[in-house]
């Protein structure tokens, strides 16, 4: 053959196929000689340049855009954070926005205002389970362990008051050794139980992207994945913001097979696997993201996660399963609710609904969405109360925030509805965004020191830093609005309680949560019967979303459920 093949090179087609041979060489060392794109950063910035010296041209070198056809790789799931070193919030260099007119402006409308008057007003009746049980029943709350000693001191106005007590708990959560592990059933997102070696119960949040994953632009509110980091930075946000009515949350990174696989349940076991690059890899079981293209990988079997308490059994403290009246659509094509295109709706919707026509309600929920446009939640569908405590009024408390902190780029005003359409707004919580905008301690400094103390910290990437600085100071001129827009002062803005009185109040022991129509809005909030996705759409459909939100299925995906 190769003789052959030498005879012919006198002709002319011998003489073409060296000259094909010669120029596929030539490509071929082109190819060999340059840099893959993994390395393009170091074939710029180290190494021997002068091997290359027509493609060294600044130190500035632009990214270089894909080539057509090429395959670019999904963000792989990130590594654990262990040990990292602490960093500075004065070496971060956050932007505060702060409008010297803005504040003097608002100062002048709080100038004969005494506005400190009013904290010692906002809970009229301050206790804790422990003692409304033993004043009413008669009956002793356990204080054997850090669950026990939180539950006890669940109280009237807020989740918790001790913070030693919390601390306590959030060390537990993230050092005890885990007894058993099982699948939590529903919701669109990978959940686990987990038992302590007290027998005590956490709900447990792995990972799934590192902290400078941004939320896809094109995903819908309702389809986009959990971020563990941020159950753990809403739980610091809510306590700096002095809510204190976020369950605590706390960072855990886990071994997959000693601490998960090993003690888990059977169905939940029968889901791990290892993967093409050896590692730790389950799936376990929910609604959507339960699949092998979905799985929870380890590198190799270290799985960081949030670890968030259980409240305690809703038999023993009940709680009630409320509709947010400020609720999306949860549709794809009709992406815009009634509140978000009326801006008389709490006038003529809110406000009159026997809820939130008279006490601390309204109120919570301005502070509510105030926190929920920091952090960028777009999800807030229901909210939770006790109904252990009688007559006494109750709060909403903050579950759910897994799709927070997504995007560092966009302000979704619409979530300040409350408080915009409104124009009421609790003493404390305006004393506090006061005190953060142009007070020595800016919000994030304050929120950087308390996230550092999280076994897992850094908690976030740092540009989310300047996109609350932002966000704070554009609740600042909604605040400085409503406050230009009071004929009378502030006293019908600023206060401890709202009440309407063009709406009877509530008559002893009647209960006005069971009175309110869950179906009122509905035909304006819920999606048309047909909205739903294609086939192997991996966003949930609108109409099984509805579902979801309409039983207690919300309330498990909220990452609560009874312990023991």
């Amino acid at each position: 053959m190769w003789s052959g093949c030498w005879a012919d090179i006198g002709n002319k087609k011998g003489r073409l196929i060296i000259k094909v041979l010669i120029k596929r060489g030539e490509r071929l060392r082109r190819r060999l000689s340059t840099p893959p794109l993994g390395s393009m950063k170091e074939y710029f910035f180290g190494g021997d340049r002068r091997e290359h010296p027509k493609q060294i041209a600044a130190p500035n070198v632009p990214k270089m855009p894909p080539h057509p056809g090429e395959q670019l790789s999904f963000q792989p799931q990130a590594a654990p954070i262990l040990n990292a070193k602490p960093v500075q919030y004065s070496d971060l260099h956050v932007e505060r926005k702060m409008d010297k007119e803005l504040i003097d402006r608002i100062q002048h409308h709080l100038k004969d205002f005494d506005l400190a008057s009013l904290f010692g007003q906002e809970c009229k009746k301050n206790i804790t389970l422990a003692e409304y049980w033993l004043d009413t029943q008669n009956r002793v709350v356990p204080t054997q362990d850090s669950w026990e000693r939180f539950y006890a001191q669940i109280g009237t106005c807020d989740l918790y008051h001790n913070d030693q007590i919390i601390n306590e708990l959030l060390y537990d959560l993230n050092k005890m050794p885990i007894k058993h592990t099982a699948i939590m059933e529903g919701g669109t997102q990978v959940k686990l139980i987990l038992t302590f070696e007290n027998d005590k119960q956490a709900v447990f949040k792995p990972m799934r992207y590192g902290r400078d994953y941004e939320t896809d632009p094109n995903h819908f509110y309702f389809g986009d994945f959990e971020r563990h980091t941020a159950e753990i930075a809403t739980f610091h946000m809510d306590r700096i913001l002095g809510y204190r009515r976020a369950v605590p949350t706390v960072g855990r990174v886990v071994n997959m097979t000693e601490e998960l696989r090993d003690k888990a349940e059977r169905r939940l076991r029968k889901t791990f696997f290892v993967s093409p690059a050896k590692n730790h890899c389950f799936v376990s079981k929910c609604d959507y993201y339960c699949d092998t293209t979905h799985a929870i990988c380890g590198t190799p079997d270290l799985k960081e996660g949030s670890v968030q308490v259980f409240l305690p059994d809703d038999t023993s403290v009940p709680r009630r399963h409320n509709k947010s009246p400020y609720r999306r659509t949860y549709s794809k094509k009709t992406q815009l609710a009634i509140w978000q295109q009326d801006m008389r709706y709490c006038q003529w919707k809110v406000k009159t609904r026997r809820q939130y026509a008279h006490g601390r309600r309204l109120l919570d929920l301005v502070d509510l969405h105030i926190m929920d446009y920091l952090i960028i939640n777009q999800d807030r569908h229901h909210y939770e109360t006790f109904t252990v405590f009688g007559d006494i009024p109750s709060y909403a408390i903050h579950l759910d925030n897994g799709r927070a902190f997504g995007r560092t780029d966009i302000d979704d005003d619409d979530i300040l509805m409350p408080l915009r359409q409104c124009c009421v707004i609790r003493a404390s919580t305006l004393a506090k965004l006061m005190q953060f905008y142009s007070g020595s301690k800016s919000l994030t400094e304050t929120f950087h020191e308390s996230l550092s103390k999280d076994p897992t910290a850094p908690i976030l990437a740092f540009k989310h830093y300047n996109a609350l600085e932002r966000r704070l100071n554009k609740i600042m001129q909604y605040v400085l609005e409503c406050m230009d827009k009071q004929p009378n002062g502030l006293s019908s803005m600023v206060m401890t309680e709202f009440h309407n009185t063009k709406v009877a109040d509530p008559m002893p022991g009647e209960d006005i949560d069971a009175t309110e129509d869950e179906t009122e809005n509905d035909n304006n909030m819920n999606p048309p019967a047909d909205d739903k996705p294609p086939d192997n759409n991996p966003l949930p459909a609108p109409d099984q979303q509805n579902n979801v939100v309409a039983n207690d299925k919300a309330h498990i995906d909220a990452g609560v459920a009874p312990a023991g």
